[in-house]
């Protein structure tokens, strides 16, 4: 399955009608993963008036003392619970959205059942009460989407877990039980990102590669859209390690999989559309929103060194939405058991490599406005928020660069 996307980019590039056929196929059968997008468009939208509404209470003053008090508590509660006391902003998540998310699924259940009698109707005030779970669910500004993911994502990179004896409980809290709150697989991370994507940097055998096929093409990402779709799923994750003779890997997968499905497989049994509302199409925005962000990640490699890290991956300087440091793509992947603390700081200690390499790092933005960018071929704009460490390209240049590293891999 990594080739997948090298098939249908011949496909796409095909000049007969056998291959215009095939790619049509495809992309009608790809249409499918592109329905929950005016849902995610509304709820984003909502999740942005709601911290827009609000966000100005940030600032004041009782804000700022709170944050400081709710800070210096998160940090002597880490040093008595957390094996390294930089973690303490990750309790956060554990405590709140663990607390917060189980409560809204399950109240929301009550609601539509009690007072929406939704297991005998579902109309209009069923999917308004959905919108508004969703809405809820995903936070201000999509931050506790965001927060959770994050989670995910750090405790697949820390196997050995963050909490110290007797909190062991805790370690992979999000991973193996939030994540099929907000469309997360369980097992997805261990068994995919960390032992497939981060073994081959986005080279050829990665699931989730970007390099076959021309991402200056917009339609191409929907090439990408299926191929992550397999990994986040969990299919291509499976059949991965079954094909490398790995079963306890492969078994990890299908448990993980049978588990996130099976759960929802029994709430849409006992009703359908709750579950489809409240599970399926989560599931699939996840799918759409992490492939965005993965795939600007990996848009820009050269297709002459697909393999070098430093040209294969992104970074983004004074990001606008930095979780985390998330940011520092190419140090997550460099040094990928580094804290994320020392992201910035391993950066400039190693910049002499980012600029021999020609990096390419953008700064004031975030992964969503870059992917967009992308689809919409504005270079214009990706220039004017690129860096340019070495201080020896025009504008030209630097347009020329971006245009040849979303090149395919030679």
């Amino acid at each position: 399955m990594a080739y997948l996307s090298q098939t249908l980019n011949e496909a796409a590039e095909g000049k007969t009608f056998a291959l215009r056929l095939k790619y049509a196929l495809f992309l009608l059968a790809t249409s499918v993963l592109l329905l929950p997008i005016p849902w995610l468009v509304v709820v984003i939208a909502l999740t942005m008036l709601w911290v827009g509404i609000i966000g100005w209470t940030y600032k004041t003053a009782p804000a700022q003392w709170l944050s400081k008090k709710l800070n210096a508590g998160a940090l002597w509660l880490a040093r008595k619970v957390m094996k390294d006391e930089r973690d303490s902003p990750y309790l956060f998540s554990y405590i709140g959205i663990g607390i917060y998310a189980p409560l809204l699924f399950i109240g929301s259940y009550y609601f539509q059942v009690v007072y929406l009698d939704a297991n005998n109707h579902w109309g209009w005030e069923n999917w308004l009460a959905a919108l508004a779970y969703n809405v809820l669910n995903y936070g201000p500004y999509f931050a506790f989407f965001s927060q959770v993911a994050t989670m995910i994502h750090k405790e697949g990179h820390t196997p050995k877990g963050m909490f110290k004896k007797p909190f062991e409980v805790f370690n992979n809290f999000h991973g193996h039980f939030l994540a099929m709150l907000y469309g997360h697989v369980p097992q997805g991370y261990p068994m995919g990102h960390m032992r497939i994507h981060h073994k081959h940097d986005n080279a050829a055998d990665d699931v989730t590669s970007t390099i076959f096929y021309d991402r200056s093409h917009a339609a191409r990402f929907l090439i990408y859209l299926l191929e992550f779709a397999l990994f986040w799923s969990g299919i291509s994750v499976a059949h991965y390690h079954y094909k490398k003779g790995k079963m306890a890997e492969f078994r990890k997968m299908a448990f993980g999989m049978l588990v996130f499905y099976g759960f929802m497989a029994v709430v849409m049994s006992i009703n359908f559309w709750f579950g489809f509302a409240y599970l399926l199409i989560p599931h699939l925005s996840c799918i759409f929103l992490l492939a965005a962000i993965n795939y600007t990640w990996h848009a820009w490699t050269d297709p002459s060194e697909p393999k070098n890290i430093y040209k294969n991956s992104i970074t983004v300087l004074d990001g606008q939405y930095n979780v985390y440091n998330e940011d520092f793509h190419v140090e997550h992947h460099k040094r990928p058991q580094t804290h994320w603390r020392e992201y910035p700081v391993n950066f400039e200690k190693h910049i002499e490599e980012y600029k021999q390499n020609r990096a390419v790092i953008f700064q004031e933005t975030q992964a969503f406005e870059v992917f967009f960018l992308i689809l919409f071929n504005d270079f214009e704009k990706m220039a004017d928020k690129f860096v340019d460490l070495n201080g020896d390209m025009s504008r030209e240049d630097i347009i020329a660069l971006l245009k040849y590293r979303l090149q395919p891999a030679l």
